[in-house]
């Protein structure tokens, strides 16, 4: 080879090299300027601060994996606190790194995020999250979560194994179907649960959710507005849940049965509300230690440790304070109640009841037939029966004025009780 050809070659090898390099810098400082437009864009986009343990870069692949990324809200309006993923793999198209919009990808796992709802809107405290017009997630996986929610009256909602995949737009509209493997939330424990959401600028929209309850199901829609107030509507429906599920610790030595029932909840950042219906299978109420006496006077066993035949009742909820009327609870030939209720935000109970018993049986004592029960209807005779105080010490006015009238009869009363007790409580029972 000749000399001036060999220096050909060596010009064009150099050349090579430097546009090589030049190539390949640009190349890096493209990168370079993607991890820093993708730290940026994540503060922006949720209004938050954002630091990243390890930041690692596979050109080759397209991806690009962060670690040990921790959150921490700067918005006193946004209903979270904080948050941690512990890995995260970022995934684009090399060739789009060049383009003015570049498509990610995001795939978390092992995250936690800790949410804290507030009682009133504060749109004015800061500005919501500008978009990043440099980056464009089309797509969102999750796995392995953890989501706590803290509520301001001490209240905590806790998802475990929480995952979800969504997918987005140029419109800004995302689907996304969410699972967790269990969710506590006071005695409510249910185990796998899943939602499909859909989403726009404006508002959330929920539907298909499933929740299991121990033997039964909760399922319903709703959305949530994503304006100031955050404006939320829901529809649940309750199947075969246990009772002691859905009241406070206070009540559930005092109840057992299974739930069928519907929910409508309306309400925002301020205020909410519920009402709906509510049926209980295999019920049974240890409400009142007083009936107990007073069944016992007129020959049958107490009443509050056997299961009803019906108990249905509809209730309305709103600012602390739960409203049941229209209620239904009978033991077929044995007893019925009915009346009105309400459990304010303390839990004091205010309750209007009327308890009928048959009249085949308040007729074998005509003194409390006629003074006590002294209402026919339906074939049964009605007393009024007022219920007050806290759950764990309920007072009723019933037993008083049943145990008036045994001390007027001198004791006749409950000589004849005893006498008839084994006789009424076989007919009824068909024993």
């Amino acid at each position: 080879m000749s000399r001036s050809v060999l220096r050909v070659v060596l010009i064009i090898l150099a050349i090579a090299v430097l546009l090589g390099g030049a190539i390949g810098g640009f190349c890096w400082w493209k990168m370079a300027k993607l991890k820093e437009d993708l730290v940026q864009g994540l503060e922006t986009a949720i209004g938050a601060q954002v630091q990243i343990g390890s930041l690692e870069l596979d050109l080759w692949r397209g991806e690009l994996r962060a670690a040990g990324i921790t959150l921490t809200n700067d918005r006193p309006s946004a209903p979270w606190q904080k948050g941690a993923i512990s890995q995260a793999t970022i995934r684009f198209n090399f060739v789009d790194a060049f383009k003015s919009k570049l498509p990610l990808t995001v795939d978390v796992s092992s995250w936690t995020l800790v949410l804290t709802p507030s009682s009133k809107s504060s749109s004015a405290d800061s500005p919501a999250p500008r978009p990043n017009d440099r980056i464009q997630v089309t797509k969102l996986s999750a796995h392995g979560g953890t989501v706590e929610i803290d509520f301001p009256d001490g209240r905590q909602i806790t998802l475990e194994g929480v995952a979800f995949e969504a997918n987005g737009n140029t419109a800004g509209i995302w689907t996304t179907v969410l699972q967790a493997s269990s969710l506590k939330a006071g005695s409510l424990e249910a185990g796998a649960s899943s939602v499909q959401i859909r989403s726009d600028q404006d508002k959330a929209t929920f539907s298909s959710l499933r929740m299991a309850c121990g033997t039964g199901l909760i399922t319903g829609e709703g959305d949530i507005s994503l304006s100031s107030t955050h404006d939320i509507h829901a529809t649940l429906k309750a199947s075969k849940v246990p009772v002691t599920m859905l009241v406070g610790v206070a009540w559930q030595m005092k109840l057992s049965g299974q739930v069928n029932g519907d929910l409508v909840y309306q309400g925002n950042d301020q205020t909410g509300s519920a009402k709906g219906k509510i049926a209980l299978d295999h019920a049974k109420f240890n409400l009142v230690p007083g009936l107990g006496k007073m069944t016992a006077l007129v020959g049958l066993p107490d009443i509050t440790d056997l299961e009803v035949d019906k108990a249905t009742a509809t209730y309305e909820w709103k600012e602390g304070q739960l409203n049941l009327t229209d209620i239904d609870v009978r033991k077929n030939d044995i007893a019925r109640t009915s009346g009105t209720a309400s459990i304010d935000a303390t839990g004091m109970v205010d309750a209007r009841l009327k308890l009928g018993l048959p009249s085949t049986i308040t007729a074998k004592w005509p003194q409390l037939q006629e003074k006590v029960f002294s209402v026919a209807s339906e074939d049964y005779n009605w007393t009024d029966v007022h219920l007050t105080g806290p759950p764990d010490h309920l007072q009723e006015d019933l037993s008083p004025r049943v145990l008036a009238v045994g001390m007027q009869g001198g004791g006749n009363l409950l000589d004849d009780a005893k006498q008839k007790a084994a006789e009424l409580w076989k007919s009824f029972m068909g024993k």
